[in-house]
């Protein structure tokens, strides 16, 4: 195989510039450990792309021509290093003092079909890695070996493309072989600000059918991924999205971004499962269901979209009554998300609801009940559900007028 084109390019300043001090460390640690073991390791992907578009780095991906079990022992001894993970395929996703970073064996893929997750041949030579990748935007590679670091291994001509803030796919085939690519192409196109070529565009529309193979958990994890970008109502609103959601049969009620998107990102980062009910909002009510079904989501999030839709769709005339018995049992992350999504149509509601809750944590227990002289059994629980429905109507009465209404319940 020939050499890869380095272009005569060592960037190690703007290394210096864009990443943090622990990043940089993290970095170094990696690479002292592949010199020792003479593997050649390299920043790859999307690090490298955004150093080169003076971008926050976020995230560190680093491949090496070697399987990282060889690097293992060294890794594991640090007390620095914590291994969170190995794949099958070679990944170690590990955190050096704060950072996270991946390291992956690099790699070939063949698709034995369409929509397939394709077939891996590890231990490959970088360049034969970087081809096989999405873009050429993220086909670039920065070894990190210290008699090389800093230099850049470029094979797709993607600095050029860098600076053209042009997206292409490297062969053909790129959209049928991996469909998704077809949404990542939308995505990064809005988020850097940046054009899909005529001929990726061309390719993407020609591939569209291809969409409908990919399995329920791929489709939502792209799905997932553009709701977290900044601008994904303007993802949401490109024709091809739009053709896709035609496609799997379901259809989008708004694509506008809510004004309180980051006290929803709040949320959503403390419970995963809200990103899937602050998605569904933006799908018409009577397709969430379909949209479960379709992407594979867990009974979790299906359960967290019904009780979100229930919010939604209740009777603004409910009384009290009504109101506890709808929302009974409902998380209470799922409701701070639906006063946010769902506003002045459900907030008074919730508000109601909560109210309910704060009066009823002082109520008698079936113990108590008991001693009032309630025969055990059935009994109780129909007296219970009747002291919940008088404090529900009249506000909080003390333990003793409490008493006094079972008492006037028992025969």
């Amino acid at each position: 195989m020939s050499n890869p084109t380095r272009n005569f390019m060592n960037i190690n300043q703007k290394i210096l510039n864009q990443l943090n001090h622990n990043q940089i460390s993290a970095i170094k640690f990696i690479a002292q450990i592949a010199d020792k073991h003479s593997v050649k390791a390299f920043l790859v992907g999307g690090v490298v792309r955004d150093i080169f578009l003076n971008h926050k780095i976020h995230d560190i991906d680093i491949a090496v021509e070697s399987d990282p079990n060889l690097m293992f022992d060294s890794l594991n001894q640090s007390e620095n290093f914590q291994i969170v993970s190995m794949s099958e395929f070679g990944v170690v996703k590990g955190v050096y003092d704060g950072i996270e970073i991946d390291i992956a064996m690099t790699r070939e893929e063949a698709y034995p079909a369409p929509g397939s997750l394709p077939n891996v041949s590890l231990k490959t030579e970088i360049d034969l890695d970087l081809i096989r990748r999405d873009f050429s935007i993220n086909a670039l590679a920065v070894s990190i070996n210290s008699k090389t670091w800093g230099e850049v291994i470029d094979v797709n001509n993607s600095l050029e493309d860098l600076q053209n803030g042009v997206i292409k796919i490297l062969h053909p085939k790129s959209f049928i072989d991996d469909p998704t690519r077809i949404f990542r192409a939308i995505k990064y196109s809005y988020r850097l600000n940046m054009n899909i070529s005529k001929f990726s565009s061309r390719k993407m529309y020609e591939s569209l059918n291809h969409v409908n193979l990919l399995s329920g958990k791929r489709i939502a994890n792209e799905l997932l991924l553009i709701f977290q970008e900044e601008d994904f109502e303007k993802i949401l609103n490109h024709k091809i999205i739009s053709l896709i959601f035609e496609q799997l049969d379901l259809r989008l009620s708004k694509t506008t971004k809510n004004e309180n998107f980051e006290n929803i990102r709040s949320i959503c980062r403390e419970d995963e499962n809200m990103w899937w009910v602050f998605i569904s909002f933006y799908f018409n009510h009577l397709d969430r269901a379909k949209l479960v079904s379709k992407l594979d989501l867990s009974s979790r999030v299906n359960n967290a979209i019904e009780a979100f839709t229930r919010i939604e769709l209740m009777d603004p005339d409910s009384n009290k009554s009504d109101i506890y018995m709808s929302l009974k049992g409902i998380s209470q992350n799922v409701l701070e998300i639906s006063k946010i999504l769902l506003q002045q149509k459900c907030v008074i509601q919730i508000g109601v609801f909560e109210t309910i809750i704060e009066h009823l944590k002082v109520i008698l227990d079936g113990n108590s009940i008991l001693e009032l002289g309630v025969t055990e059994g059935p009994e109780i629980g129909k007296i219970l559900h009747s002291l919940t429905m008088e404090i529900i109507e009249k506000g909080p009465i003390s333990v003793q007028a409490q008493k006094d209404f079972v008492k006037s319940l028992i025969p």
